[in-house]
């Protein structure tokens, strides 16, 4: 490794804070990161769509890929409410899960600079050195500090609280089944597809990932799947709240939300969804909840404290940009930390991520225009149904060219 240009503090251990610690070792840098949760991640989260990009970040800080990175998805398929198969378009992509990506990045660092149990309170910057002071009372000093800690960042909050955390007006039923537990008649159907299916306030979608253990093996592998519904924030509040009583702002665990919700959800789908996705819904032991939330920054760099990731913009899932934009923010950000004018760089690389970031954060709210509060304008009522054509529909959810769709 090169010699060091200084220490970096990575608020935040999951896929932006590990892309950051990777680029960063590669570009010279000492890396510490900080994560809250004082357990391993790699349970949480269920699947996530790739690109190109996301593995030519990897490789050009000198990680090599695994042979197999997921499940290779040959296309789309549509299907109507009473299953019959209405439209198919190929576009190969590899499909993930969020445990084998996070597993795979995790294993790239070495274990002293990875420490979890760790809640930032404070940050205390000076003229050169930025300090984190932690709940705990323990306190790290860097040259920089970077906010990789998600949607409610705690990074964010303390440099620019003005930024809001908007709900969008619906949230996502999600699942993850064993794939043996699929009839083979339905997995004969959606198999090595991305099925996609239009329901009145919203849309659902499935694919296969990885099983436990980063299983691959055709027969071990999980199904991952999501329905979006249109929801005010009282219902999403009902929805997060358990039979005690207790509200669950930042998401229910998935073991308390109430049995009485999941019998209405597999109701919901038996009248509105296709016959193969309701046996899918069926056969999922412990669906849960996923409330839609977005944001954008209009900054990402104050003074020695940069954000990255979901905590500078929060997209919504349907763009499936989420894991590759991390990537490429973490990327380049190491880049301009390390370039011989790093405040030029610096400057230059937040004008590009910040219009990169605000095109993707457009775009995500162009797909789900459908879904949560009602159109009101003719804009926005063309808007929703060109973005629930069918052809449209299936080419644009989680592209594979996603540059193909964003306005830069």
């Amino acid at each position: 490794m090169q010699k060091s240009h200084g220490r970096v503090l990575i608020i935040g251990g999951s896929m932006a804070g590990l892309f950051a610690g990777i680029a960063l070792r590669n570009c010279g840098w000492d890396v510490a990161i900080y994560e809250r949760a004082s357990e391993e991640l790699a349970g949480r989260g269920a699947g996530i769509a790739t690109h190109d990009e996301l593995y030519t970040v990897l490789r050009q800080a000198g990680v090599t890929l695994r042979d197999e990175m997921g499940v290779r998805s040959l296309g789309r398929l549509l299907l109507a409410a009473d299953g019959a198969v209405v439209g198919q378009i190929t576009m190969p992509q590899i499909m993930t899960s969020w445990g084998l990506m996070y597993r795979f990045l995790r294993a790239q660092l070495p274990d002293d600079c990875y420490h979890n149990g760790y809640t930032l309170s404070d940050l205390v910057q000076r003229a050169n050195t930025v300090t984190a002071v932690f709940e705990d009372g323990r306190r790290a000093e860097g040259d920089w500090l970077i906010g990789a800690d998600g949607t409610r960042s705690t990074v964010r909050q303390r440099v620019a609280p003005e930024i809001p955390v908007n709900y969008c007006g619906y949230f996502g039923w999600r699942g993850l089944v064993a794939e043996a537990l699929v009839p083979p008649a339905v997995l004969e159907t959606i198999a090595y597809r991305m099925a996609l299916c239009l329901a009145p306030g919203g849309h659902w979608l499935g694919y296969l990932v990885a099983g436990p253990n980063d299983d691959l093996t055709p027969g071990e592998r999980w199904y991952n799947w999501g329905w979006y519904r249109t929801a005010d924030a009282a219902r999403l509040q009902d929805h997060l709240t358990a039979a005690d009583g207790t509200h669950y702002a930042q998401g229910i665990p998935h073991h308390l939300i109430r049995p009485e919700l999941v019998t209405a959800l597999r109701a919901e789908a038996a009248a509105q969804l296709a016959p193969q996705i309701q046996a899918i819904i069926a056969v999922t032991e412990r669906p849960f909840i996923q409330g839609m939330l977005d944001l954008g920054s209009s900054r990402l760099v104050y003074d020695r404290v940069c954000v990255i990731g979901d905590a500078a913009f929060t997209a919504r899932p349907h763009i499936g940009l989420g894991v590759s934009k991390a990537a490429e923010d973490a990327m380049s950000l190491a880049a301009a930390l390390s370039a011989p004018a790093q405040a030029a760089t610096l400057v230059e690389w937040e004008q590009v991520r910040l219009r990169y970031g605000h095109a993707v954060l457009d775009f995500s709210r162009d797909l789900g225009s459908y879904i949560g509060p009602a159109p009101v304008t003719a804009e926005q009522h063309a808007k929703a149904a060109y973005h629930q054509r069918p052809d449209i529909f299936m080419a644009a959810t989680a592209p594979s060219d996603p540059y193909r769709w964003l306005k830069l």
